[in-house]
């Protein structure tokens, strides 16, 4: 009986952070509230700020890989995608860290942004599986997941600057 109930838990909880994301994060940042509560809007700030971490984060990993390409530096390259990787869970604890939101909509770009830093951690994790592998397929298919993260990511950041 309690197996049941984990499944459909555990099928509950997929199935939500499926129909969370059916937004862009652009988009749920433009149902946000012009009135948020002093704490909501601090939590807000803070999120802002952690995006443009994951942001700088990313520009940093690219100016290091391309000047990497020019030495074909594989293996110092592989190092700097896992401590980006790195990099990026902590950026996600971050987030976890902060209290969470009383607005409903400021709740849901939190857990999408969340859930972005998430898929671009798989997304490296694969790169990187298929940079030793030797699996070019799965290493472009990873690379572009990435890329769309970041442009998702991006266009949030240029949104709240706005």
């Amino acid at each position: 009986m309690s197996r049941k109930i984990i499944f459909l838990f555990i099928l509950l909880t997929f199935l939500i952070g499926c129909t969370a994301n059916s937004k862009t994060a652009s988009e749920l940042f433009s149902t946000l509230d012009q009135n948020l509560s002093q704490k909501d809007l601090a939590l807000l700030n803070s999120l802002e700020s952690h995006v443009q971490k994951f942001i700088q984060l990313n520009e940093e990993l690219d100016m290091l890989l391309d000047e990497m390409k020019k030495e074909d530096g594989l293996e110092a390259a592989i190092e700097t995608m896992q401590i980006a990787n790195e990099e990026a869970m902590y950026i996600y604890n971050l987030i976890e860290l902060d209290d969470q939101p009383t607005n409903e909509n400021l709740h849901e770009l939190r857990s999408h942004v969340q859930a972005s830093i998430e898929q671009y951690m798989e997304a490296m994790n694969m790169q990187l599986e298929g940079i030793s592998t030797g699996n070019p397929k799965k290493t472009d298919e990873a690379y572009e997941e990435m890329k769309i993260i970041n442009e998702e990511l991006d266009k949030l950041y240029r949104s709240m600057k706005g």
